[in-house]
């Protein structure tokens, strides 16, 4: 296993959590054109979506809670490769709700883990975890031995969830590899839902028309990383044996502020209007100024590299929403 993704894949038996969702969606429609054989677990079903149900036609769908142990035990036997995207986001609403995020996110994921070592130990499970277990910065770009000080709940829950995945493959044989992921983007959304990450609920409001909102001046810089070149970083880290019990930044080199994000989705849609608030406490109190992603290891490592800049990358959101958000 050499990341040749051509290959790998074809006939494999794999397995993504969460994969009803924005990043799982993506990554199915990735696995079924490698030839893979795609199982879903996933919570809900959406529903019908002109733009969505070309993919989930196609798969194998088993609805049920990460946290149902029999529904989940059932689903991870015989599978070869498990991409493990389940989980709640929300970084301000686990401050919030931090017994229900605990609950989720880190029960749910044991959960997972508990049934692939009892009933499939020599499994591969790529765990995407985020750039937010870094904390506010010392240097950039973050390399992956950057200290590790999280400062929502959620982001402390995936560092748990990151640990729980290399613990049980120390201890288990379980093949875990862990991406820490820098705010990806894209198509592939369904239009009624709430709209995954900044980058998203920017250029979906533009789309609409709408006001984007700016806490302060959105002078913060961050890397953006389009859903394709994602999805390639999570292929390429389970089908690659140098990968097993390693951590890699998932991101990109170029930075841009927010407030330039918010004219480029405008600019871009010809809609919509910016406006700035002052800070929301909340908020405030979770924001960690700007990031930028050092990726080195990734390519080294994975052979894997962003190749669609920021101007591509919403050109081709903007179109994508354009049509899904029509009706």
């Amino acid at each position: 296993m050499n990341g040749d993704t051509a290959w790998f894949y074809k006939r494999k038996k794999v397995l993504v959590t969460g994969g009803l969702g924005f990043i799982g969606l993506n990554t199915c429609s990735r696995l079924l054109e490698l030839g893979a054989e795609v199982t879903v677990l996933d919570n809900f079903m959406p529903p019908a979506d002109k733009m969505l149900d070309g993919v989930r036609s196609r798969l194998k769908i088993a609805i049920a809670d990460m946290r149902d142990e029999e529904k989940v035990e059932r689903v991870v036997r015989e599978q070869e490769v498990i991409f493990n995207l389940a989980g709640k986001s929300g970084a301000a609403d686990s401050n919030k709700a931090p017994l229900n995020d605990l609950d989720i996110n880190c029960r749910g994921h044991l959960t997972i883990l508990e049934s692939c070592r009892r009933f499939n130990p020599r499994v591969t499970i790529v765990f995407p975890s985020s750039r937010l277990v870094y904390g506010k910065p010392q240097y950039l770009p973050v390399d992956e031995r950057h200290p590790l000080a999280p400062e929502s709940i959620y982001a402390a829950h995936k560092l748990a969830v990151e640990n729980y995945h290399l613990i049980y493959g120390r201890l288990y044989g379980i093949h875990a590899t862990v991406l820490r992921i820098s705010n990806p983007y894209g198509p592939l959304q369904a239009g009624d839902a709430r709209a995954y990450g900044i980058a998203n609920r920017f250029i979906q409001a533009a789309v609409r028309g709408e006001k984007i909102t700016l806490f302060g001046q959105g002078e913060q810089c961050r890397d953006y990383l389009y859903i394709d070149d994602l999805v390639e970083a999570l292929v390429k880290a389970g089908c690659t044996e140098a990968a097993r019990g390693r951590i890699y930044n998932i991101g990109d080199s170029a930075t841009v502020t927010l407030m330039e994000l918010a004219q480029l989705a405008v600019a871009t849609a010809g809609r919509g209007e910016i406006v700035t608030v002052p800070w929301p406490e909340e908020y405030r109190a979770i924001e960690t100024g700007d990031f930028r992603s050092d990726i080195s290891s990734a390519a080294r490592e994975l052979g894997w590299h962003p190749s669609t800049n920021i101007a591509e990358g919403v050109t081709r959101t903007v179109a994508y929403y354009r049509e899904a958000l029509a009706d």
